[in-house]
């Protein structure tokens, strides 16, 4: 049986969608409208996406962020230089050796002995070598050195115009002893060693510093400190 519906040319057929918000106009082509994820009433959506919890990367930044890599939270615990005490002795020698002298040359030219003019003279230059060759020494060693103590690394700098500064992490650390002379511990100063498992740098040496018994005792105390931080953190996690 034959009907009246002529079949549907599909190169004129239009397909039109329309919005339930805004009516679409007649006779136009209309896109389908993309979904869009729309965040329930009092909810704020994320314009993150959310990341696995176990994803490796983000856990291994976790580890980080929580055993302290980094300079965040780090403070100063103590500093020094090498100290003048180091100097003393020299110091008390070569200022005998000059009121000498200068005894010598109040002798030789208040009573005009010609015979000691030259000796006098010789013995004077060689006292202003020395006063010279002992304050280079003095600047050297005392600005040329500067320790500092964190409370997770420790930085020794050497140079006064070619600086080098190494550093050693507390965490590290496996042994901290003192070196002293018997004039040092009468003067109360001395070397501080530090060992640790560094490989490439292994020992620091704190040369020079007053009251060496309290660095040796601080930086051991403030070493063990770091690693049972680090323990309990990353035990954590």
């Amino acid at each position: 049986m034959a009907t009246n519906d002529a079949p549907a040319n599909p190169l004129l057929t239009t397909e039109v969608s329309t919005s339930p918000l805004t009516p679409a106009p007649a006779g136009s082509a209309v896109s389908r409208p993309v979904s869009q994820p729309v965040a329930a009433p009092g909810i704020t959506a994320s314009p993150e996406p959310i990341v696995d919890a176990g994803d490796p990367d983000i856990l291994h930044e976790t580890r980080e962020q929580a055993t302290g890599v980094g300079t965040e939270g780090e403070t100063n615990v103590w500093e020094g230089r090498y100290a003048m005490k180091n100097f003393l002795v020299r110091l008390t020698i070569c200022g005998l050796a000059t009121v000498a002298w200068i005894a010598l040359a109040i002798y030789t030219w208040a009573y005009n002995h010609e015979n000691l003019v030259i000796p006098t003279t010789l013995v004077g230059i060689v006292f202003g070598i020395a006063w010279l060759a002992l304050a280079r020494r003095i600047i050297l060693a005392r600005f040329g050195h500067y320790y500092r103590l964190t409370n997770r690394r420790i930085f020794v700098s050497t140079g006064l115009f070619s600086r080098r500064r190494d550093q050693m992490e507390l965490l590290r650390v496996q042994d901290v002893y003192t070196r002293q002379s018997l004039i040092q511990r009468w003067l109360g100063i001395g070397t501080v060693v530090v060992v640790s498992s560094e490989p490439h740098f292994p020992v620091l040496y704190l040369t020079g510093v007053d009251a060496p018994k309290y660095v040796m005792d601080l930086v051991w105390h403030h070493a063990r400190a770091e690693r049972d931080r680090r323990s309990v953190k990353v035990d954590q996690i």
